[in-house]
């Protein structure tokens, strides 16, 4: 990658409401998001990411969505987020989480365009659980600590 992979947004709000934006967000291991609605209710899905890249495009097709409409809680830049696999680890300040499954889209989508969740397929996002926990800030670099190719995880940085 060529540039540095960054956290680009951090959103929460409760589970039926568009999520607003913070400046620097508690995460806490084995719980997610503090203050979000879907902190807490999975055992593994902690939190959400999506890749400000997608976002941007989405934009930039004709989508009127903001980020807080796409229930997403952390945004990425620089960082092939749709292509790591379950068992990624990464690291966002002091924070480490664990990529645990594909976010799919959400059907509420659909309030914002009829065609947005066929669009998002396959560039929805990751669902990942906190391993680690600790305070993220926007601008906060991202490090893939270890990246699953197939059974083997192999240390890198992004």
């Amino acid at each position: 990658m060529s540039s540095t992979a960054r956290l680009a947004g951090i959103y929460s709000g409760a589970r039926s409401a568009s999520k607003t934006p913070l400046a620097a967000a508690e995460l806490s291991a084995g719980h997610g998001l503090a203050g979000d609605g879907h902190a807490g209710t999975h055992p593994q899905r902690h939190v959400s990411l999506f890749a400000q890249e997608v976002l941007q495009a989405l934009q930039h097709e004709g989508f009127n969505v903001t980020p807080g409409e796409l229930s997403a809680n952390l945004f990425t830049e620089n960082l092939p987020l749709d292509t790591l696999l379950p068992g990624t680890q990464l690291r966002i300040g002091a924070v480490v989480l664990e990529i645990v499954q594909v976010r799919k889209p959400c059907h509420s989508t659909t309030r914002i365009s009829h065609r947005l969740p066929k669009r998002l397929y396959g560039q929805c996002g990751q669902l990942a659980s906190v391993l680690s926990g600790g305070t993220v800030r926007v601008g906060d670099s991202i490090e893939i600590l270890c990246q699953r190719v197939t059974q083997h995880c192999l240390t890198q940085t992004a």
